[in-house]
């Protein structure tokens, strides 16, 4: 992990308006109720990947267009239909026998699942496929090893180092709400208390080809809709970090909605920032941020 997660019980984020949580009976009826009693609506979520520098070409704009950097990284955003978090992180523990039968149990270690994955809706092109195709061929299916292509400023994988394949990945769930646009009949900017999950991944590639997605049958004339598993190192850092919630709210707040093919602002700053651009600074994570 580029950060050290410090973690802690926070309900500062969230707008109480000077109600607890619901009664103890569980009724949430009654039009008094604040956004503390709504309960919590799955699937409104936005995806964020930081491809290799070193696969695909970078840079805003290659002889005045949109470089493949950010086509693949916009097109995996708007294609992404649903996300499938790690599974839960279990404590192992082992039992201590007194006598009589009376035991106790004491935290031995952890177990924990490195891996998630994100159903896409593909296009005409297939941009899904052919995205995913260009990051795992950096081990070559045909030849076994780093394959190595020349761009005018640009080699893709010589070293067969983490840092040619690995990106970052940000999966930010939010309330159902009608987000910033172009237009000021619908504008809106995030607040801290409109993000409900954040799941940080550091060390991100695809381990799925995607092939088998891609059958066809003259009886079933249906949507691609190809699933793709990522693995990721360490353990995905959240929304109880200030500093991933301070990095979540930036980037919701800076990517226009209202239209994904002119120039996503979010991604331009990405590709400036290098493969780093979603980098948590570790010492910021310890620090709260207002």
């Amino acid at each position: 992990m580029s950060s050290y997660d410090y973690t802690g019980l926070n309900f500062d984020n969230l707008n109480r308006n000077g109600e607890h949580a619901p009664d103890i009976n569980r009724y949430l009826g009654g039009f008094g109720r604040t956004e503390d009693s709504h309960p919590f609506v799955k699937g409104y979520f936005y995806v964020y990947f930081n491809l290799p520098t070193s696969l695909f070409v970078g840079g805003a704009n290659i002889n005045g267009t949109a470089s493949e950097r950010k086509v693949a990284q916009t097109y995996m955003m708007s294609a992404a239909e649903g996300f499938t978090p790690p599974g839960d992180r279990q404590l192992k523990y082992e039992d201590v026998q007194g006598m009589g039968g009376v035991d106790a149990s004491f935290i031995t270690g952890q177990t924990i699942d490195r891996s998630f994955s994100i159903q896409y809706r593909d296009y005409w092109g297939a941009p899904i496929f052919r995205t995913h195709r260009q990051w795992t061929s950096y081990l070559n299916p045909y030849y076994g090893g780093v394959a190595i292509r020349n761009y005018t400023n640009n080699s893709q994988g010589t070293m067969f180092s983490a840092n040619e394949y690995k990106g970052t990945c940000m999966i930010i769930q939010t309330k159902p709400i009608t987000p910033k646009g172009t237009s000021t009949a619908f504008y809106h900017s995030f607040k801290k208390a409109d993000i409900i999950k954040v799941d940080f991944f550091d060390g991100v590639f695809p381990v799925t080809d995607l092939k088998s997605a891609y059958d066809s049958n003259i009886t079933d004339n249906t949507i691609a809709r190809p699933t793709v598993q990522y693995r990721f190192d360490g353990f995905p850092l959240d929304e109880t970090n200030d500093a991933v919630l301070s990095q979540a709210l930036s980037l919701l707040n800076t990517m226009d909605y209202s239209d994904l093919n002119a120039s996503p602002a979010i991604y331009d700053y990405l590709i400036n920032n290098g493969v780093n651009g979603l980098f948590i600074d570790e010492a910021a994570s310890y620090q709260r941020v207002p």
